[in-house]
């Protein structure tokens, strides 16, 4: 009895020295002028916005020492302290930043939010400030920590007293060996590929095994002697198709060994077949062919084959991105399709079904995104195809009855943000007479989630204006990624209406990507490092289904008729 009361007291007295040192504690944070504190904080941030860090400092300093909760705070005056050269400073401000959990502000000059990037942040100060080894556990910390970046840090001036150190290449995954042959180099790239996946990837196993990825990875290894670069490169591809997510991708004209070329035309799936909808200079007259099969491949075969290497969200990126994996000849050439790259032979058949062989010699070109359904080889195009590089713009129809607003990119424009755009938006609204709204995200694949909020509430207040008016969303394959983020808060927040294909992504997902570069080949790529539930847990969907299902046809396209908006208008035409 003597010992469980001498443990008793000694657990009453640890309970009493807590509650005294959290009241202790909140003691010291007693703000005396909240809103003396509140005015000079809005200062602070808005200063942090403007670049103005001189000013910025004393502040923030003082706003710090009554308040140290507010890892916002500990930010912006870390960024100060980084920009006017006091690191020892800015690596204290930015540690009480992560301390606290770390900070969700946006739109600071020469700061970026996530936790990655302000260790990595920090190991910039530790390195500017002359302490290579401290620069070296935080650079190893945001790596292991995900930060997606990685390859443009190898020559940031940051580091660049010890950038050619056998350590630091080491992180980059250059090999200790010099001179080294064309198949060590490759094994050092696969190797440093193999690692940079797992230091990347949010689930890497969710999709593949451990053990079968291992497999890939020393099989791969183990044939680099027997095959070309170029077949390296798509090795690589079907490996990434393994991990089964839209935001795992090789580039495949970043290598200096083994870039791929592709045809000259571009494919679309229509519901009617695979179309050639654009071609490079000399090529036109293929435009609006039909391929009936490459090298005796039939089309639907065809693409199913795609799948090995199209690592994707759901099969509506199989009809979006199989045209593209079809129109690359090495990748055939990996999947059997064709038996060489040097040149494929496609059977196309005209408007009258009459077919004809046609053989074709690859191209160089340069990687420059997902490819997009392209605007007609005419002068006049449909208004879902007239703007389709223009991040989003809008337009009124049927007498300012209705605003169709396309959103493409998620992204700021140099002349105007898409919060102004926003802005200028709910306005228009307010003054027109328009009492049914359509938002095509048919071509958006995506950009900066962040910016997202502005046009959601553009929508959610023009369905509060109009009780009786209707929110209509065309939405398709290439509705992917931040768009898709978008479309998934629409269903959940208002009452729209989604026209079109399923979309090219699911509800719950694993997105956003991280940059690798393999050092000696030179291939890049990306690799997913988020999970972004924007839906119910248990939500499990593989996209989200349109409640008026319209697919486009090629007859359709090649005559410039968008039956998703005809539609849309014969429903506002219905519920008059």
């Amino acid at each position: 009895m003597k010992n469980k009361s001498i443990i008793s007291s000694s657990i009453l007295l640890v309970i009493m020295l807590c509650v005294y040192s959290a009241f202790s504690q909140a003691a010291t944070h007693i703000v005396q002028d909240p809103l003396e504190y509140f005015n000079n904080r809005t200062k602070a941030i808005s200063l942090a916005r403007s670049g103005n860090w001189q000013q910025l400092i004393p502040i923030t300093e003082s706003l710090t020492r009554q308040y140290q909760k507010d890892g916002d705070l500990f930010y912006v005056l870390g960024l100060a302290y980084y920009e006017t050269e006091q690191y020892q400073k800015a690596i204290t401000a930015l540690t009480n930043t992560l301390g606290l959990g770390g900070t969700v502000l946006n739109n600071i000059p020469t700061g970026s939010a996530p936790s990655n990037d302000i260790m990595i942040k920090i190991a910039m100060a530790y390195a500017l400030g002359g302490d290579k080894s401290n620069a070296m556990t935080w650079l190893e910390k945001g790596f292991e920590a995900r930060y997606d970046e990685k390859p443009f840090l190898k020559d940031d001036p940051a580091f660049k007293t010890f950038n050619k150190d056998n350590a630091f290449l080491k992180l980059f995954g250059y090999c200790d060996e010099v001179d080294l042959t064309r198949e060590k180099a490759w094994r050092c790239d696969i190797d440093y590929l193999a690692k940079r996946v797992i230091e990347l990837h949010y689930s890497p196993y969710h999709h593949t095994s451990k053990a079968n990825f291992d497999q890939l990875i020393l099989e791969l290894k183990l044939n680099i002697d027997t095959i070309s670069d170029e077949q390296i490169v798509v090795e690589l591809m079907k490996i990434f198709g393994s991990l089964g997510n839209g935001h795992n991708l090789i580039i495949p004209t970043s290598p200096q060994k083994g870039a791929l070329k592709r045809l000259p035309v571009q494919f679309y799936q229509f519901n009617d077949g695979l179309f050639i909808v654009g071609t490079e200079i000399g090529f036109e007259k293929w435009i609006g062919y039909k391929v009936e099969n490459i090298e005796g491949t039939p089309i639907e075969k065809a693409l199913r084959k795609t799948q090995v290497v199209n690592s994707r969200d759901n099969d509506m990126q199989t009809l979006w991105l199989g045209p593209y994996y079809l129109s690359l000849p090495d990748v055939l050439e990996g999947l059997g399709i064709v038996k060489t790259a040097n040149e494929v032979t496609l059977s196309l058949s005209d408007s009258k079904g009459v077919s004809q062989e046609v053989t074709m010699n690859p191209i160089d070109w340069n990687f420059a995104g997902f490819p997009k359904l392209p605007q007609r080889m005419m002068d006049t195009q449909p208004l879902f195809l007239s703007k389709i590089n223009d991040p989003y713009w809008y337009t009124f129809l049927q007498d300012g009855t209705i605003i169709y607003i396309q959103f493409n990119t998620v992204t700021n424009k140099e002349n105007q943000s898409l919060e102004d755009f926003n802005i200028e938006l709910r306005g228009q609204i307010v003054q027109s007479k328009a009492h049914n709204l359509v938002l095509d995200l048919r071509h958006n694949h995506g950009g900066d989630g962040s910016l997202l909020p502005p046009i959601l509430k553009t929508l959610e207040s023009f369905e509060i204006m109009n009780p009786d008016g209707k929110v209509f969303v065309i939405i398709g394959r290439e509705t992917f990624s931040a768009g898709h983020n978008l479309l998934t808060e629409i269903t959940k927040n208002i009452n729209p209406i989604l026209v079109g294909e399923p979309s090219g992504s699911k509800p719950n997902h694993i997105g956003e990507s991280g940059w690798f570069r393999l050092p000696y080949s030179g291939v890049m790529g990306l690799v997913s490092t988020q999970f972004h539930q924007d839906s119910k847990p248990e939500d499990n969907r593989k996209w989200i289904a349109p409640h008026i299902p319209i697919s486009l046809s090629s007859t359709d396209y090649f005559n410039g008729n968008d039956r998703a908006l005809n539609t849309i208008m014969e429903v506002i035409k219905d519920s008059k």
